[in-house]
């Protein structure tokens, strides 16, 4: 019975949905919308892949050769098979990436730097490996974001972060905002459910309802956002 449902068409509806899922869609518009015209092209740097939320968002620029991955928390063992484009994992910290000067052409890094106590050397990091005129992608918590325990810094202002970047050798070309009022009310309601399933206890939140509601937060755009996607490039 059980394989039957989830082998439905009812399953893509109440199956559970997870908050990275609602982060990839409402971020990935604003993610494209700084980038405007311009594309990533060569070898790219994904700085703090994670689960690799955002590989396709990757491969979808024809002119990109090859991913480097990589995160503190993934074995460096660990092999990308059947993707698009050509992928390496390694482990390691943004701010000891283990790669020569200039051996970049782009980098996308969502979500990370608000992790790190010493930003400022992951931003110097990211910089050095970086080739001059190569584009950085990256998004933060913007101030006033919801507070999340794993963060060394709850948000940032766009002048801050301007700050941060400049001070690091880049110039921000553009910024974009999202995550609005609906998606701080699925990140309330993950932390404080009042419907679990598995016996992990997992949160539930149907698939169905938690792709309506990251919609239409897109969509609406009701309340402060907080998040900020900043488009820069490492100064020639």
């Amino acid at each position: 019975m059980r394989k039957r449902l989830k082998n439905s068409f009812l399953w893509n509806w109440i199956k559970p949905g997870f908050p990275d899922a609602a982060r990839l869609i409402a971020q990935t518009p604003s993610l494209r919308r700084a980038l405007g015209a311009r594309e990533f092209r060569g070898r790219c740097l994904n700085a703090g892949c994670g689960e690799g939320l955002y590989w396709p968002f990757l491969e979808s620029f024809p002119g990109v050769t090859l991913i480097d991955d990589i995160d503190i928390s993934v074995s460096p063992d660990r092999w990308v098979h059947g993707r698009k484009t050509e992928h390496r994992m390694s482990q390691g910290s943004l701010t000891e990436l283990p790669y020569e000067n200039a051996s970049f052409d782009g980098c996308l890094c969502t979500e990370v730097i608000e992790h790190i106590q010493d930003h400022g050397k992951a931003v110097a990091e990211l910089s050095r490996v970086l080739r001059p005129g190569a584009l950085l992608l990256t998004s933060v918590p913007q101030t006033p974001a919801p507070w999340d325990p794993n963060h060394a810094r709850q948000g940032y202002t766009l002048a801050e972060f301007t700050h941060l970047l400049e001070g690091a050798g880049f110039e921000v070309l553009a910024h974009e905002s999202c995550f609005f009022v609906l998606m701080r009310g699925i990140m309330i309601y993950w932390r404080r459910p009042l419907l679990r399933f598995g016996n992990d206890r997992t949160p539930y939140i149907p698939n169905a309802v938690l792709s309506v509601l990251v919609h239409a937060d897109r969509i609406l755009k009701l309340g402060k956002p907080w998040d900020l996607v900043v488009c820069a490039v490492k100064r020639k």
